[in-house]
């Protein structure tokens, strides 16, 4: 009787391929794994623009353009009434920025203007006397104070003779 051992003989093959075949096997292989990993680039580049904010529509831009008008003319019309207010031309509101102090601008513009009438304005001299009478008191002087009182003020006394 023979022995039966399971002794299991490992027959290699050997395959004889041609350089450009193998070539063409390497070539096959890279373009497998040059593809796979290109799909995973591209999932990794969809993931991180789902993460990343997305543009603004152009509804969003029109609105926001819409709420920056809006805003900047409620600042307009918040300057020209605080212009009124101080009794001020609006048509400075042209050349001022919205958040101007209009109180300390107006000082400004009266001492300015204020400081040019003195400077170059008529100062009128002959209206020195301020005496004030009344007809009681007119009534009750004597000829020689109301001749005083005429050469010093002679449009009251002609007013209070009835002139």
């Amino acid at each position: 009787m023979e022995e039966n051992t399971n002794v299991e003989q490992q027959d290699q093959d050997t395959i004889t391929i041609s350089k450009s075949d193998y070539a063409k096997a390497i070539q096959s292989a890279e373009d497998k794994l040059r593809t796979k990993y290109s799909a995973d680039i591209k999932a990794l580049k969809d993931k991180i623009a789902e993460l990343t904010p997305k543009q603004k529509s152009d509804a969003e831009i029109d609105f926001e353009n819409r709420l920056k008008a809006l805003e900047a003319k409620e600042k307009k019309i918040a300057l020209l009434e605080k212009l009124n207010t101080k009794n001020m031309d609006s048509s400075i509101a042209d050349f001022l920025k919205d958040d101007v102090d209009v109180d300390s601008f107006n000082t400004v513009i009266e001492n300015l203007v204020n400081a040019r009438i003195e400077k170059a304005g008529y100062k009128p001299t002959g209206h020195m006397n301020s005496e004030s009478i009344s007809k009681e008191k007119w009534a009750s002087m004597n000829i020689s104070q109301r001749t005083e009182f005429y050469n010093s003020n002679p449009e009251l006394a002609k007013k209070l003779m009835g002139m």
